[in-house]
């Protein structure tokens, strides 16, 4: 009995030695040995450490930008946006409205309107490949086809708010909805509407304008001013693309038109400021006016450096 018992032993003994060889021989995060094993391997171990606290790794822009539905669509907006390389007054209020409304809907608190707004500036040189990013949100919005068709609705929307669409956008926005698994009758519905809707050009007074931004006259009237009434106005009119009761009305029916008409009176009021003579101060635009984040850079300070030479 007693040779039995020393026989177990023995057994047991070799085999916690043998374990530990073998686990002194294998770290616990291995490096690949053949091809596929290396294209499927992250190497964590190796990420930039935060030493505040080195349980968290740095965060890149790419992970940043697919950590949830709303950076995705942020970064898919950055596509269209920045392929025409210009921003009009008007794509700058619509798409600061859109991030706002996107803020309020994520469930995620690290997303705020203006970490939205980064993620658009930033991917001005993109991170993530337009195929990819689309694959992600169509998988994040499965069974919610309609969602993803008011998206490409409101892309043409950012697309014409300076009046045409560009090839480059137009490019961008067939991809984005084939991506998104559009329907071919439901993308050219959206497509044929806003190219007949911006096929002719819209006439208005400047006593029009005035009577949509609910002046009576100008006197005492400055950019800073106009701006901020303009932002309102187009609030007002704008339409929350993520709200369910508006998923079956089309943009077009419920704010295209109200909102052309306050950018067309916006552009006559803005006209009309710099028309008047010996009033410097009625053309001047403070860099944060109506709350916008100054999209367009260098090309905001060059118009301004050409209203200071008149």
């Amino acid at each position: 009995m007693e040779i039995v018992l020393l026989l177990i032993a023995g057994v047991v003994v070799y085999f916690l030695y043998a374990t530990l060889q073998d686990y002194l021989r294998n770290p616990l995060h291995q490096k690949p040995q053949n091809l596929q094993d290396l294209k499927d391997y992250s190497p964590t171990d190796h990420a930039p450490i935060n030493f505040e606290n080195p349980y968290l790794t740095e965060e890149t822009q790419e992970s940043r930008v697919k950590s949830s539905e709303f950076s995705i669509l942020a970064a898919i907006f950055a596509h269209v946006v920045w392929s025409d390389e210009k921003l009009c007054p008007l794509e700058e209020r619509l798409l600061d409205e859109i991030l706002a409304d996107m803020a309020a809907e994520s469930k995620n608190p690290k997303f705020s309107k203006e970490d939205l707004h980064e993620i658009v500036m930033q991917e001005k040189s993109p991170s993530v490949d337009l195929g990819e990013l689309c694959e992600a949100y169509v998988a994040l919005t499965k069974g919610e086809y309609k969602k993803r068709l008011k998206v490409v609705e409101f892309l043409f929307v950012l697309a014409y708010a300076d009046g045409k669409l560009e090839e480059s956008e137009q490019e961008k926005i067939i991809d984005i909805a084939a991506y998104f698994e559009i329907a071919n009758d439901d993308f050219n519905a959206l497509f044929n509407a806003f190219e007949q809707e911006y096929a002719h050009t819209l006439d208005m007074s400047l006593d029009e304008a005035k009577g949509i931004f609910e002046l009576a006259d100008l006197e005492g009237l400055d950019r800073k001013a106009l701006d901020e009434k303009y932002q309102e106005l187009i609030k007002s009119a704008k339409q929350n693309i993520f709200d369910n009761k508006n998923m079956n009305k089309s943009f077009q029916d419920t704010s295209l038109v109200r909102i052309k008409k306050i950018d067309k009176a916006y552009m006559l009021l803005t006209e009309e400021l710099k028309s008047q003579k010996g009033d410097i101060s009625h053309i001047e635009s403070s860099a944060d006016s109506a709350g916008a984040t100054d999209l367009r850079g260098k090309e905001t300070e060059e118009a301004q450096s050409e209203i200071e030479k008149k």
